[in-house]
């Protein structure tokens, strides 16, 4: 009986190989958690964590909610600097 040879494939995923993340992104998203908002997203270098902010604190306006929570996270070349936000009923 003879043998077929076993060739295996080999994938390698080179994070380092990655570009940077643009100066001019910014994302935002909004999902519905009970009487509230959890936003997320990522910024760029271009942005401040106050121009940030400010444009979730617009979000939340826009849904007639205040903003209640704003967290960054630490940047990384690739990734930018991601956050996590939190819109509240207003009272």
């Amino acid at each position: 009986m003879k043998t077929k040879p076993i060739r295996l494939l080999v994938v390698l995923a080179l994070g380092g190989c990655a570009a940077p993340m643009a100066p001019e992104s910014m994302s935002m998203n909004l999902a519905r958690d009970g009487a509230t908002y959890k936003v997320s997203g990522r910024y760029g270098p271009g942005w401040s964590e106050g121009d940030v902010r400010g444009e979730v604190e617009a979000a939340c306006r826009a849904k007639a909610m205040r903003l209640s929570r704003f967290r960054g996270q630490p940047y990384t070349e690739t990734g930018g600097t991601a956050y996590e936000a939190r819109c509240s009923p207003a009272h």
